[in-house]
């Protein structure tokens, strides 16, 4: 695919839309990791109207946290076409998906190592490589019925990894990201139906919490999108997501006092 995207000089760069996802998914996880085991751990004790506060806090954190992955979706996507060494982002993205395993495990269960749950950088690592595959499978010189079908093989294969890693988003996510990658050239054609078609793939969130709405929102941002990358901050964003986490980790031990 060609770069879908004609710059503009104002507007959102990739850098604000890194700004507005890393802030949400912070906010995110101080509902998570930080007001819900404090709020689990003292709710026999603490008074109605300081629960209902907290709960509020909490609910609050969890719903604005959800414009933050839609976004990682879509900067995948677009790192794919902008990055000059696609085996090298998607390196980066394998080591970092490893050195998050322990701060994730800790933040999410306070354990050293569990196998529960893993985190988004797992869900990105395999989406990627999903997508260099789709997009390998594109270049080869066959009828467009063959490609696709071809396609939906590295996608179906990435969803059974995601389930059974028990990654962020599971399956779910890489369906989405799979979906983003083949509706990217429409961010040319008409960047509202892009901004809509991105927004209508996260609706079934909605099934769980009608406040989950802020997922699909999210892609307004999209129709300010300049389809620069503004300024150069990779690796503090890179190494933003473990150390926030044992940040996080160790606020909520100081807290419940463990």
């Amino acid at each position: 695919m060609d770069n879908a995207v004609q710059e503009k000089t104002n507007g959102l760069s990739v850098f604000h839309l890194k700004i507005i996802a890393y802030t949400t998914m912070l906010i995110d996880h101080i509902g998570a990791f930080v007001l819900d085991p404090y709020i689990a751990a003292n709710l026999e004790t603490m008074g109605y109207q300081r629960m209902r506060i907290l709960d509020f806090a909490y609910e609050a954190s969890r719903s604005i946290g959800r414009i933050a992955f839609p976004l990682f979706c879509f900067m995948l996507v677009e790192g794919l076409f902008h990055t000059k060494n696609r085996w090298r982002y998607l390196a980066r993205l394998l080591i970092f998906a490893v050195l998050s395993d322990i701060p994730f495990d800790l933040a999410y269960t306070g354990e050293w190592h569990s196998y529960q749950h893993q985190s988004v950088m797992i869900t990105l690592s395999i989406a990627f490589l999903v997508l260099i595959a789709m997009e390998e499978i594109r270049k080869l010189r066959l009828p467009q019925f063959a490609v696709n079908l071809l396609q939906f093989v590295p996608v179906a294969a990435g969803c059974v990894i995601a389930y059974f890693v028990k990654c962020d988003y599971g399956f779910k996510g890489i369906l989405v990201i799979s979906a983003l990658y083949l509706l990217y050239p429409l961010l040319t054609i008409d960047r509202g139906a892009y901004a809509l078609a991105g927004g209508a793939l996260f609706m079934w969130e909605w099934v769980s919490k009608i406040s989950r709405v802020f997922g699909s929102l999210s892609f307004i941002t999209l129709l300010f999108y300049n389809g620069q990358k503004g300024k150069s901050a990779k690796w503090f964003f890179y190494f933003f997501y473990p150390v926030h986490l044992l940040i996080l980790y160790f606020i909520r031990r100081a807290l419940l006092g463990a």
